[in-house]
Protein backbone atom coordinates (compact mmCIF):
# COMPACT_ATOMS: atom_id res chain seq x y z
CA UNK A 1 0.00 0.00 0.00
CA UNK A 2 1.00 3.58 -0.77
CA UNK A 3 1.84 6.21 2.19
CA UNK A 4 -1.00 8.07 0.74
CA UNK A 5 -3.33 4.92 0.69
CA UNK A 6 -2.20 4.40 4.70
CA UNK A 7 -2.49 7.85 5.46
CA UNK A 8 -6.13 8.21 4.19
CA UNK A 9 -7.58 5.35 6.46
CA UNK A 10 -5.62 6.60 9.05
CA UNK A 11 -6.81 10.07 9.43
CA UNK A 12 -10.55 8.89 9.37
CA UNK A 13 -9.79 6.83 12.31
CA UNK A 14 -8.19 9.70 13.93
CA UNK A 15 -11.14 12.05 13.28
CA UNK A 16 -13.30 9.30 13.94
CA UNK A 17 -11.77 9.09 17.71
CA UNK A 18 -11.91 13.11 17.75
CA UNK A 19 -15.53 12.73 17.19
CA UNK A 20 -16.36 10.81 19.46
CA UNK A 21 -13.95 12.46 22.47
CA UNK A 22 -16.27 15.78 21.63
CA UNK A 23 -19.23 13.81 21.94
CA UNK A 24 -17.85 12.92 25.28
CA UNK A 25 -17.43 16.14 25.95
CA UNK A 26 -20.41 17.30 25.37
CA UNK A 27 -21.83 14.23 27.65
CA UNK A 28 -19.45 15.88 30.52
CA UNK A 29 -20.80 19.23 30.06
CA UNK A 30 -24.52 18.35 29.61
CA UNK A 31 -24.03 16.40 33.50
CA UNK A 32 -22.16 19.09 34.81
CA UNK A 33 -24.72 22.44 33.45
CA UNK A 34 -27.76 20.58 32.33
CA UNK A 35 -30.10 20.41 35.41
CA UNK A 36 -32.32 17.31 35.55
CA UNK A 37 -35.58 18.04 36.18
CA UNK A 38 -37.35 15.16 38.14
CA UNK A 39 -40.41 15.12 39.99
CA UNK A 40 -40.50 16.39 43.69
CA UNK A 41 -43.45 16.99 46.40
CA UNK A 42 -43.45 20.20 48.41
CA UNK A 43 -41.36 22.19 46.14
CA UNK A 44 -41.26 26.17 47.41
CA UNK A 45 -43.46 28.38 45.98
CA UNK A 46 -44.70 31.81 46.44
CA UNK A 47 -47.17 32.46 48.52
CA UNK A 48 -49.09 33.93 45.57
CA UNK A 49 -48.54 31.09 43.06
CA UNK A 50 -48.88 33.20 39.65
CA UNK A 51 -51.23 32.20 37.15
CA UNK A 52 -49.65 30.17 34.93
CA UNK A 53 -51.51 29.84 31.05
CA UNK A 54 -50.91 26.25 29.45
CA UNK A 55 -51.30 26.69 25.39
CA UNK A 56 -51.90 23.61 23.43
CA UNK A 57 -51.99 23.74 19.31
CA UNK A 58 -53.35 21.24 17.56
CA UNK A 59 -54.30 20.54 14.27
CA UNK A 60 -55.68 17.19 13.26
CA UNK A 61 -54.11 15.53 16.80
CA UNK A 62 -57.72 13.70 17.47
CA UNK A 63 -55.11 10.54 18.20
CA UNK A 64 -53.22 12.11 21.08
CA UNK A 65 -54.89 15.12 22.26
CA UNK A 66 -57.04 13.38 24.86
CA UNK A 67 -53.21 11.83 26.81
CA UNK A 68 -51.96 15.73 26.06
CA UNK A 69 -54.74 17.60 27.65
CA UNK A 70 -55.99 14.74 30.63
CA UNK A 71 -51.87 15.16 31.60
CA UNK A 72 -52.24 18.95 31.90
CA UNK A 73 -55.55 18.67 34.19
CA UNK A 74 -53.55 16.38 36.63
CA UNK A 75 -51.17 19.12 37.54
CA UNK A 76 -50.21 19.88 41.19
CA UNK A 77 -49.64 23.05 40.46
CA UNK A 78 -52.49 25.43 42.16
CA UNK A 79 -53.09 28.05 39.96
CA UNK A 80 -53.04 27.68 35.98
CA UNK A 81 -55.76 28.01 32.97
CA UNK A 82 -55.69 25.64 29.85
CA UNK A 83 -56.13 26.91 26.59
CA UNK A 84 -56.35 24.51 23.00
CA UNK A 85 -56.12 25.98 19.82
CA UNK A 86 -57.85 23.73 17.43
CA UNK A 87 -55.50 24.96 14.36
CA UNK A 88 -58.00 24.20 11.02
CA UNK A 89 -58.45 20.59 12.48
CA UNK A 90 -60.49 18.25 9.85
CA UNK A 91 -60.54 15.25 11.87
CA UNK A 92 -62.45 15.05 15.98
CA UNK A 93 -59.55 16.68 17.78
CA UNK A 94 -61.99 19.71 18.81
CA UNK A 95 -64.91 17.07 20.11
CA UNK A 96 -62.43 15.01 21.78
CA UNK A 97 -60.83 18.08 23.61
CA UNK A 98 -64.11 19.17 24.52
CA UNK A 99 -65.53 15.80 26.10
CA UNK A 100 -61.78 16.09 27.73
CA UNK A 101 -62.30 20.12 29.05
CA UNK A 102 -66.41 19.67 29.97
CA UNK A 103 -67.75 21.79 32.97
CA UNK A 104 -64.10 23.22 34.31
CA UNK A 105 -64.34 26.21 34.44
CA UNK A 106 -60.48 27.00 33.97
CA UNK A 107 -60.36 25.69 30.24
CA UNK A 108 -61.48 27.15 27.16
CA UNK A 109 -60.94 26.18 23.28
CA UNK A 110 -59.84 28.49 20.55
CA UNK A 111 -60.74 27.98 17.23
CA UNK A 112 -58.92 29.24 14.21
CA UNK A 113 -59.81 28.47 10.58
CA UNK A 114 -57.78 30.64 8.20
CA UNK A 115 -54.36 31.06 7.77
CA UNK A 116 -52.61 34.58 7.56
CA UNK A 117 -50.20 34.89 4.76
CA UNK A 118 -46.39 35.08 6.03
CA UNK A 119 -47.64 33.30 8.94
CA UNK A 120 -46.14 28.96 9.77
CA UNK A 121 -49.42 27.24 11.01
CA UNK A 122 -48.29 26.88 14.69
CA UNK A 123 -46.82 30.09 15.11
CA UNK A 124 -50.54 31.68 14.27
CA UNK A 125 -51.95 28.85 16.54
CA UNK A 126 -49.85 30.11 19.31
CA UNK A 127 -50.03 33.80 18.91
CA UNK A 128 -54.06 33.28 18.44
CA UNK A 129 -54.64 31.92 21.53
CA UNK A 130 -52.72 35.08 23.36
CA UNK A 131 -56.20 37.50 23.73
CA UNK A 132 -57.93 34.64 25.30
CA UNK A 133 -55.13 34.32 28.22
CA UNK A 134 -54.53 35.40 31.61
CA UNK A 135 -51.79 34.37 33.50
CA UNK A 136 -48.46 35.56 34.46
CA UNK A 137 -46.30 32.89 32.76
CA UNK A 138 -46.94 30.98 29.20
CA UNK A 139 -46.46 27.42 29.38
CA UNK A 140 -46.39 25.80 25.44
CA UNK A 141 -46.90 22.72 25.21
CA UNK A 142 -47.57 20.54 21.44
CA UNK A 143 -50.62 18.19 21.44
CA UNK A 144 -48.33 14.98 21.30
CA UNK A 145 -46.35 15.66 24.42
CA UNK A 146 -47.69 14.59 27.75
CA UNK A 147 -46.57 16.03 31.37
CA UNK A 148 -45.85 14.65 34.66
CA UNK A 149 -48.37 16.09 37.31
CA UNK A 150 -45.14 17.53 39.32
CA UNK A 151 -44.05 19.54 35.92
CA UNK A 152 -45.65 23.09 35.70
CA UNK A 153 -44.37 23.42 39.83
CA UNK A 154 -40.66 22.04 39.17
CA UNK A 155 -40.31 24.32 35.90
CA UNK A 156 -41.89 27.15 37.85
CA UNK A 157 -39.57 26.64 40.77
CA UNK A 158 -36.56 25.94 38.76
CA UNK A 159 -37.14 29.78 37.26
CA UNK A 160 -36.88 31.50 40.04
CA UNK A 161 -34.58 29.41 41.83
CA UNK A 162 -32.32 30.38 38.33
CA UNK A 163 -33.35 33.84 37.90
CA UNK A 164 -34.27 33.28 34.67
CA UNK A 165 -37.53 34.10 32.52
CA UNK A 166 -37.73 31.17 30.17
CA UNK A 167 -37.56 26.96 30.82
CA UNK A 168 -37.29 24.67 28.17
CA UNK A 169 -37.02 20.85 28.35
CA UNK A 170 -35.84 17.91 26.15
CA UNK A 171 -38.35 15.08 26.30
CA UNK A 172 -38.07 11.31 27.12
CA UNK A 173 -38.55 10.05 23.40
CA UNK A 174 -41.47 7.40 23.09
CA UNK A 175 -40.05 4.69 20.78
CA UNK A 176 -42.18 1.71 19.76
CA UNK A 177 -41.28 1.07 16.16
CA UNK A 178 -38.09 -0.24 14.81
CA UNK A 179 -37.66 3.00 12.75
CA UNK A 180 -38.45 4.91 15.78
CA UNK A 181 -35.39 3.24 18.18
CA UNK A 182 -33.50 3.14 15.12
CA UNK A 183 -33.02 6.05 13.80
CA UNK A 184 -34.87 8.82 16.44
CA UNK A 185 -31.63 8.77 18.54
CA UNK A 186 -29.43 9.54 15.63
CA UNK A 187 -31.65 12.60 14.83
CA UNK A 188 -31.73 14.10 18.60
CA UNK A 189 -27.97 13.49 19.00
CA UNK A 190 -27.65 15.99 16.25
CA UNK A 191 -29.64 18.40 17.31
CA UNK A 192 -28.00 18.45 20.36
CA UNK A 193 -24.44 18.89 18.36
CA UNK A 194 -25.85 22.05 16.52
CA UNK A 195 -28.09 23.58 19.70
CA UNK A 196 -25.16 21.80 23.04
CA UNK A 197 -27.62 22.22 25.91
CA UNK A 198 -24.90 22.45 28.05
CA UNK A 199 -23.82 25.62 26.07
CA UNK A 200 -27.34 26.83 25.65
CA UNK A 201 -27.15 27.35 29.30
CA UNK A 202 -23.80 29.19 29.43
CA UNK A 203 -24.75 33.13 29.45
CA UNK A 204 -21.16 33.82 27.89
CA UNK A 205 -22.06 31.52 24.93
CA UNK A 206 -24.08 32.85 22.17
CA UNK A 207 -25.92 29.16 21.45
CA UNK A 208 -29.37 29.45 22.54
CA UNK A 209 -32.50 27.48 21.45
CA UNK A 210 -35.88 26.19 22.76
CA UNK A 211 -37.92 23.06 22.71
CA UNK A 212 -41.12 23.70 20.96
CA UNK A 213 -42.21 20.67 22.53
CA UNK A 214 -42.68 22.36 25.81
CA UNK A 215 -41.37 25.46 27.29
CA UNK A 216 -42.43 28.04 29.90
CA UNK A 217 -41.81 31.71 29.78
CA UNK A 218 -42.94 34.94 31.34
CA UNK A 219 -45.56 37.17 29.86
CA UNK A 220 -42.94 40.11 30.06
CA UNK A 221 -39.82 38.24 28.25
CA UNK A 222 -43.02 36.91 25.94
CA UNK A 223 -43.54 40.45 25.25
CA UNK A 224 -40.29 42.14 25.16
CA UNK A 225 -39.23 39.83 22.26
CA UNK A 226 -42.30 40.33 20.36
CA UNK A 227 -44.18 37.02 20.71
CA UNK A 228 -44.78 34.59 18.06
CA UNK A 229 -45.43 37.62 15.75
CA UNK A 230 -41.45 38.08 15.88
CA UNK A 231 -40.70 34.46 14.34
CA UNK A 232 -43.96 34.04 12.38
CA UNK A 233 -42.51 32.75 9.07
CA UNK A 234 -39.80 30.14 10.77
CA UNK A 235 -40.20 26.13 10.84
CA UNK A 236 -38.40 26.09 13.81
CA UNK A 237 -40.12 28.95 15.63
CA UNK A 238 -39.11 27.77 18.99
CA UNK A 239 -35.11 28.29 18.45
CA UNK A 240 -36.16 31.71 17.32
CA UNK A 241 -38.29 32.11 20.30
CA UNK A 242 -34.93 30.93 22.51
CA UNK A 243 -32.39 32.83 20.35
CA UNK A 244 -34.68 36.24 21.15
CA UNK A 245 -34.74 35.46 24.70
CA UNK A 246 -30.73 34.76 25.37
CA UNK A 247 -29.88 37.47 22.96
CA UNK A 248 -32.22 40.26 25.24
CA UNK A 249 -30.43 38.40 28.29
CA UNK A 250 -33.70 37.81 30.30
CA UNK A 251 -32.46 34.46 31.04
CA UNK A 252 -33.14 30.90 29.85
CA UNK A 253 -32.43 27.54 31.30
CA UNK A 254 -32.46 24.04 29.03
CA UNK A 255 -33.01 21.48 31.10
CA UNK A 256 -33.51 17.50 30.86
CA UNK A 257 -36.90 16.96 31.40
CA UNK A 258 -36.92 12.64 30.68
CA UNK A 259 -38.82 12.62 33.99
CA UNK A 260 -41.81 15.07 33.27
CA UNK A 261 -42.09 15.20 29.20
CA UNK A 262 -42.43 12.56 26.97
CA UNK A 263 -43.28 12.83 23.12
CA UNK A 264 -44.07 10.40 20.32
CA UNK A 265 -43.18 12.73 17.57
CA UNK A 266 -43.20 10.82 14.38
CA UNK A 267 -44.77 6.48 14.19
CA UNK A 268 -43.12 5.56 10.72
CA UNK A 269 -39.89 6.22 8.27
CA UNK A 270 -41.57 8.56 5.64
CA UNK A 271 -42.57 10.54 8.57
CA UNK A 272 -39.09 10.70 10.74
CA UNK A 273 -37.49 11.63 7.49
CA UNK A 274 -39.80 14.32 6.31
CA UNK A 275 -40.09 15.34 10.25
CA UNK A 276 -36.24 15.89 10.88
CA UNK A 277 -35.53 17.50 7.45
CA UNK A 278 -37.54 20.03 8.38
CA UNK A 279 -36.17 20.69 11.97
CA UNK A 280 -32.68 20.30 10.96
CA UNK A 281 -32.75 22.25 7.63
CA UNK A 282 -34.26 25.25 9.75
CA UNK A 283 -31.76 24.38 12.63
CA UNK A 284 -29.24 24.88 9.91
CA UNK A 285 -30.37 27.91 8.86
CA UNK A 286 -30.92 26.72 5.49
CA UNK A 287 -26.70 27.27 5.07
CA UNK A 288 -25.44 24.79 2.22
CA UNK A 289 -21.81 25.52 3.82
CA UNK A 290 -22.95 24.20 7.30
CA UNK A 291 -24.92 21.18 6.24
CA UNK A 292 -22.33 20.55 3.57
CA UNK A 293 -20.05 20.31 7.03
CA UNK A 294 -21.91 18.13 8.35
CA UNK A 295 -22.73 15.43 5.64
CA UNK A 296 -19.27 15.04 5.55
CA UNK A 297 -18.66 14.27 8.88
CA UNK A 298 -21.25 12.01 9.15
CA UNK A 299 -20.10 10.32 6.16
CA UNK A 300 -16.29 10.21 7.48
CA UNK A 301 -18.02 8.32 10.96
CA UNK A 302 -20.51 6.16 8.93
CA UNK A 303 -20.02 2.46 9.66
CA UNK A 304 -19.22 1.95 6.43
CA UNK A 305 -16.45 4.51 6.29
CA UNK A 306 -15.06 2.79 9.69
CA UNK A 307 -14.99 -0.72 8.35
CA UNK A 308 -12.72 -0.17 5.12
CA UNK A 309 -10.77 2.24 7.33
CA UNK A 310 -9.85 -0.45 9.96
CA UNK A 311 -9.68 -2.46 6.97
CA UNK A 312 -7.05 -0.77 4.88
CA UNK A 313 -5.26 0.54 7.85
CA UNK A 314 -4.89 -3.21 9.42
CA UNK A 315 -2.15 -4.71 7.86
CA UNK A 316 0.17 -1.62 6.39
CA UNK A 317 0.29 -0.56 10.36
CA UNK A 318 0.95 -4.09 11.63
CA UNK A 319 4.06 -3.92 9.44
CA UNK A 320 4.64 -0.30 10.41
CA UNK A 321 3.92 -1.25 14.53
CA UNK A 322 4.12 -4.28 15.22
CA UNK A 323 3.19 -4.22 19.09
CA UNK A 324 1.02 -1.45 19.29
CA UNK A 325 -1.05 -1.35 16.02
CA UNK A 326 -4.33 -2.30 18.08
CA UNK A 327 -4.17 0.81 19.89
CA UNK A 328 -5.98 2.84 17.21
CA UNK A 329 -8.86 0.27 16.09
CA UNK A 330 -9.43 -0.66 20.00
CA UNK A 331 -10.09 3.01 21.01
CA UNK A 332 -12.40 3.55 18.22
CA UNK A 333 -14.60 0.83 19.13
CA UNK A 334 -14.88 1.27 22.87
CA UNK A 335 -16.00 4.50 22.48
CA UNK A 336 -18.91 3.13 19.74
CA UNK A 337 -19.73 0.73 22.36
CA UNK A 338 -19.66 3.08 25.66
CA UNK A 339 -20.82 6.69 24.79
CA UNK A 340 -23.89 6.02 22.56
CA UNK A 341 -25.21 4.37 24.91
CA UNK A 342 -24.31 7.03 27.53
CA UNK A 343 -26.34 9.96 25.40
CA UNK A 344 -28.87 7.11 24.98
CA UNK A 345 -29.40 7.62 29.07
CA UNK A 346 -29.35 10.84 28.93
CA UNK A 347 -32.83 11.02 26.97
CA UNK A 348 -34.50 8.56 28.80
CA UNK A 349 -33.80 5.88 26.02
CA UNK A 350 -32.88 2.47 26.48
CA UNK A 351 -29.13 2.13 25.86
CA UNK A 352 -30.14 -0.97 23.98
CA UNK A 353 -31.29 1.33 20.76
CA UNK A 354 -27.42 2.51 20.43
CA UNK A 355 -26.82 -0.29 18.67
CA UNK A 356 -29.01 0.61 15.73
CA UNK A 357 -26.97 4.34 15.39
CA UNK A 358 -25.01 2.66 12.42
CA UNK A 359 -28.60 2.97 10.60
CA UNK A 360 -29.42 6.11 11.83
CA UNK A 361 -26.33 7.94 10.83
CA UNK A 362 -27.30 6.37 7.12
CA UNK A 363 -30.47 7.98 7.60
CA UNK A 364 -28.78 11.07 8.24
CA UNK A 365 -26.80 11.54 5.75
CA UNK A 366 -29.83 10.90 3.45
CA UNK A 367 -31.41 13.83 5.24
CA UNK A 368 -28.57 15.68 4.37
CA UNK A 369 -28.56 14.96 0.70
CA UNK A 370 -32.01 15.66 0.65
CA UNK A 371 -31.80 18.99 2.56
CA UNK A 372 -29.02 20.44 0.26
CA UNK A 373 -31.17 19.71 -2.80
CA UNK A 374 -33.73 21.65 -1.28
CA UNK A 375 -31.57 24.65 -0.79
CA UNK A 376 -30.24 24.50 -4.28
CA UNK A 377 -33.83 24.39 -5.72
CA UNK A 378 -35.28 27.12 -3.33
CA UNK A 379 -38.40 24.72 -2.05
CA UNK A 380 -40.76 25.88 -0.37
CA UNK A 381 -41.42 24.75 2.85
CA UNK A 382 -44.16 22.30 3.61
CA UNK A 383 -45.68 20.74 6.20
CA UNK A 384 -49.01 19.22 7.45
CA UNK A 385 -50.22 19.16 4.49
CA UNK A 386 -49.55 23.09 4.25
CA UNK A 387 -47.38 24.56 1.86
CA UNK A 388 -45.84 28.27 2.56
CA UNK A 389 -44.82 29.85 -0.92
CA UNK A 390 -43.26 32.45 1.54
CA UNK A 391 -40.94 30.57 3.30
CA UNK A 392 -37.92 29.17 0.68
CA UNK A 393 -35.04 26.96 1.46
CA UNK A 394 -33.03 30.05 2.34
CA UNK A 395 -31.83 31.82 5.25
CA UNK A 396 -34.03 33.89 7.14
CA UNK A 397 -34.23 35.50 10.55
CA UNK A 398 -33.19 32.55 12.96
CA UNK A 399 -31.01 34.68 14.82
CA UNK A 400 -32.42 37.93 16.13
CA UNK A 401 -29.45 40.28 14.67
CA UNK A 402 -31.16 38.88 10.97
CA UNK A 403 -34.33 40.86 12.69
CA UNK A 404 -35.16 44.39 12.15
CA UNK A 405 -38.14 44.36 14.24
CA UNK A 406 -36.42 42.09 16.98
CA UNK A 407 -33.32 45.31 17.16
CA UNK A 408 -36.20 48.58 17.77
CA UNK A 409 -35.55 50.42 20.52
CA UNK A 410 -37.54 49.14 23.89
CA UNK A 411 -40.08 52.15 24.03
CA UNK A 412 -40.93 51.61 20.34
CA UNK A 413 -41.87 47.92 21.34
CA UNK A 414 -43.83 48.97 24.17
CA UNK A 415 -45.92 51.54 22.30
CA UNK A 416 -46.38 48.87 19.74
Amino acid sequence: MTHIGFLIPLLILLFTVAFWSMRLRDIVQAVRKVPVLTPQRGDCLPAEAPLISVIVPAHNEEAVIEDCLKSVLQQDYPRYELVLVDDRSTDRTASKAEEVLRGRRNCRIVSVDHLPTGWTGKCHALAAAIPHVSGEWFAFLDADSVLHPNALTRCYGEAIRSQVSMVTLSPRLVLKSFWERALQPAFAAMACILHSPAKINDPASPVASANGMFYLISRGAYDRIGGHAEVRDLAVEDIGIGKRVKAAGLGLIFANGRCLLHTRMYTDLNGIIRGWARILSAAMNYEPSTVLKYLVMHILMSFPVLAAALYFYTPEALLLWPSSWPILPVICLTQLCVIPPLFCVQLGIHPRCAALLFLGNLALIWVFVLILKRIVRQDALQWRGTVYPESRHQPTNLNPAASPAFNRPPALKEAN
